[in-house]
């Protein structure tokens, strides 16, 4: 099953930024491989049709701390298919409530694309909740290291506003987002940001013992320097 995964990832036609919404609680034992992406639809010719691709290993060594390995694969108009990076990531859950959680988040970029740094990325995540509705916040801190860095620290913020089996009883719909204003000792005018938002659904089942998680999105951009029309995705298996 975990053979026929990995062969879905690479006969699809093969998303810079990856859109990915992370909740801050953490489970204990739980082991996952993921492959989420994005494929952009726009009207300038070196943003069309560029697509990136992360594949996911994901461990929860304990309640409240989760180890990731991502690996990042883009095509852009100005590259063929590229290995961007790999970025190995820590969370530790320091909130866990009834309907509230919150968790901090560490990542190591290496880069591997062209001469640029590599990157550290620092994140405050929380979530409130209940057995119907949701919204998970993300806030998103990263910073280019080494000698070939450049820039100063920049800033993203992603929400999240859910609810559960909202769609024939089975089905869970949302409102996503995703801002990126920039560096923040220089926060760009706002037709120089990016911002995208739209709406994602998604669900679970369970096929023998193994659980799949799936989600598919669309976010619509609203400044010129987003992407018009973006296609997210997320499929998951947890074993």
């Amino acid at each position: 099953m975990i053979l026929f995964f990995f062969l879905i990832i690479f006969c699809f036609s093969i998303t810079e930024a990856h859109h990915k919404i992370y909740s801050p609680i953490v489970e204990e034992g739980r082991q996952s491989l993921e492959w989420r992406g994005h494929f952009d639809v726009d009207d300038r010719v070196e943003v069309n049709k560029a697509h990136h691709h992360v594949l996911e290993t994901e461990y929860s060594w304990t309640s409240f701390w989760q180890s990731e390995l991502e690996f990042h694969i883009s095509d852009k108009e100005d590259t063929p298919l590229d290995w961007e990076k790999t970025e190995f990531q820590n969370q530790i859950q320091i909130a866990d409530f009834k309907n509230f959680a919150g968790a901090l988040y560490f990542s190591y970029n290496f880069v591997s694309e062209g001469n640029e740094g590599d990157e550290i990325e620092y994140k405050y995540l929380n979530q409130f909740y209940n057995d119907d509705f949701g919204i998970i916040s993300n806030f998103i801190f990263e910073k280019q290291v080494g000698k070939n860095a450049s820039g100063s620290t920049t800033f993203d913020l992603s929400n999240y506003i859910y609810a559960k089996n909202l769609i024939f009883n089975m089905l869970d719909f949302g409102i996503i987002g995703f801002s990126d204003f920039g560096e923040i000792s220089n926060f760009n005018v706002f037709g120089e940001q990016e911002h995208q938002y739209g709406f994602q659904i998604e669900s679970s089942f369970e096929l023998n013992d193994i659980e799949y998680e799936w989600a598919v999105g669309y976010l619509h951009g609203l400044t010129d320097a987003s992407a018009n029309h973006t296609i997210i995705w997320n499929f998951e298996t947890e074993f």
